[in-house]
């Protein structure tokens, strides 16, 4: 408690201008919790002053949009958490958009004198202070290098990382304010979202870490002649200026300007799937922020890759499982899906298992087999999400952002060419994929460490099995148990005690007044009869309270 007091004295100013902002649209029970007196429940989540979620969700954006860089980036990653949020806010938030006045030319120049250690058109023979880009963290600019290459560099702007860091503290303590008032959001996990949340945009904030991923997918994907990635200029780059190459090129959503440069732009449909499927089932690596502003097409059909910021990372283990995920899918066995959909952490404890396979299993009847072009892709999409919350499915942060990208990813495909096959598409890199996890230089991988891990286990095991008899022997064995959320059972088990205490206590100081008054039989203007007043007052406060405290738990 200690703490959090500290962390709000610390951004008093914050607090309030985000509870006026909050206010302003509508948005009160959002910030509720901030203070003592206010227990936060489910109903509270998107606020309740607005007549409809259309209404709320759009003053969430216009509200997000407000609060800047750190509230920005909070509401483009929730629009990719579909198993958490409805279809609604989910649209409204994927029209965040960065409307952001630019740093002026001094400020740039400042910045970029004091990370490169001279100015800018010392460092570069050209550079255009005018910005082609402005979003929430950077900017970016135009500039030609000494040597002669086009080049694009994307500049941190003034003060958002110390802005960011504060409002990055103030949600995480928001968030842990609301787990404690919400079972709701406790079985969500808000807080781990919180501490996801600030990790991202804490890395998105390292320009370095956005070069070292631009430049994995471009070694990744060098043999891919369909695919550009801009070549990192190092030297000219640090956590706070970015330098990579220029791609010129047509934005993919501009279809007609696509057909007006003699490109076929059902090819520029199926290489956009493609690239994303090798990324995700070969690199392990993929480009999480595919809209439109980030992908161009160039005069050779090409596709380049712009921004970088936002990155997801596929392990093997995950990668393995949506391999199986999506043959069993192929294979119509609803069965082996929910048996994936739970070894990938995203099944509840409560799950009806049985349930979940019947809808499975209608999805893919009533899918399955379907062309893709007779049904609209947010019939689908809707058809899932509603499933994900109905059985509070919990997807990995890694799973949600890979499903937000690949339906964006179909969506420009589609709107490219409406009849593109995005499974058949994707089937070389499914099958390759599928060859590399039965193929011996897998395994050999994967099991060439465990004689080495067996032998030492096997070395250490009679001296383990030693101690555990001798401790047995002593009497000197204990065992260490965890429950779940101990912390919240303790919480609510002390307010039910304090509860019954208010409530004997005002029993009994009710019974006293009632006693005195009928042996003392005062005069009420008396003294002797205001106090008695003044008692059952009290007596009546106490068990009003208990009574307002019971119905509070209660809406819990």
């Amino acid at each position: 408690m200690i703490t959090g007091f500290i962390v709000h004295r610390r951004h008093a100013a914050r607090y309030r201008e985000i509870v006026r902002i909050m206010l302003a649209h509508g948005l009160g029970g959002l910030v509720a919790p901030v203070g003592p007196f206010r227990r936060w429940t489910a109903a509270d989540m998107l606020g309740d002053t607005h007549q409809t979620d259309e209404v709320r969700a759009h003053h969430l954006r216009l509200a997000l949009q407000e609060l800047g860089p750190a509230f920005i980036k909070l509401g483009q990653i929730m629009a990719t958490r579909v198993d958490l949020l409805p279809p609604v806010y989910i649209a409204e938030l994927e029209r965040l958009q960065d409307r952001i006045a630019p740093d002026p030319p001094e400020v740039v120049a400042a910045t970029i004198e004091q990370e490169l250690g001279a100015p800018a058109l010392s460092v570069f023979a050209t550079f255009e202070f005018a910005p082609i880009a402005v979003a929430s963290l950077g900017q970016v600019h135009a500039a030609t290098l000494t040597t002669g290459e086009h080049v694009v560099v994307k500049v941190q702007r003034r003060g958002v990382a110390t802005q960011v860091n504060e409002d990055v503290a103030i949600l995480q303590q928001l968030a842990a304010s609301f787990e404690r008032r919400s079972r709701f959001l406790r079985e969500q996990g808000l807080v781990d979202l919180a501490n996801e949340f600030a990790w991202t945009i804490r890395a998105e904030l390292d320009f370095l870490q956005e070069a070292r991923m631009c430049e994995r997918i471009g070694l990744g994907m060098a043999r891919d002649e369909t695919v550009r990635v801009p070549a990192i200029f190092w030297s000219q780059s640090t956590s706070r200026v970015l330098t990579m190459g220029r791609i010129d090129g047509i934005r993919v959503d501009d279809v007609d300007g696509i057909r007006a440069a003699g490109l076929d732009t059902s090819d520029v449909a199926a290489a956009l799937v493609r690239i994303l499927a090798f990324q995700i089932l070969d690199l392990g690596v993929f480009h999480a922020d595919p809209h439109p502003g980030n992908v161009v097409v160039c005069a050779d059909g090409t596709i380049g890759l712009y921004d970088f910021g936002l990155v997801g990372v596929v392990d093997d283990q995950m990668r393995e499982r949506l391999l199986f995920l999506v043959l069993a899918v192929m294979e119509r066995n609803p069965q082996r899906v929910v048996d994936e959909i739970t070894a990938l952490g995203a099944a509840p404890p409560t799950l009806d298992r049985k349930a979940l396979e019947r809808e499975i299993s209608y999805l893919m009847t009533h899918y399955i087999g379907v062309r893709l072009d007779e049904i609209p892709v947010m019939t689908i999409a809707d058809d899932v999400m509603r499933v994900i919350r109905r059985y509070q499915l919990r997807l990995p942060g890694e799973l949600a952002m890979l499903a937000k990208t690949a339906v964006i990813t179909e969506a420009v495909a589609r709107r490219l060419d409406p009849e593109v096959d995005v499974i058949a598409v994707a089937q070389p890199a499914i099958r390759r994929a599928g060859v590399r996890f039965y193929s011996p230089e897998f395994w050999w991988d994967r099991l060439k460490g465990k004689p080495l891990e067996t032998a030492l286990l096997a070395s250490s095991l009679p001296a383990t099995i030693q101690r555990f008899i001798t401790r047995l022997d002593r009497n000197d064995f204990k065992m260490h148990i965890q429950v779940d959320d101990i912390a919240n059972m303790l919480y609510e088990m002390n307010s039910m005690v304090n509860r019954l205490v208010m409530a004997i206590v005002a029993a009994a100081l009710s019974l006293c007044v009632a006693m005195l008054v009928l042996a003392v039989r005062p005069r009420w203007t008396s003294f002797e009869g205001v106090t008695l007043i003044a008692l059952f007052a009290v007596a009546m406060a106490i068990v009003a309270n208990v009574l307002f405290r019971v119905w509070r738990s209660g809406r819990r």
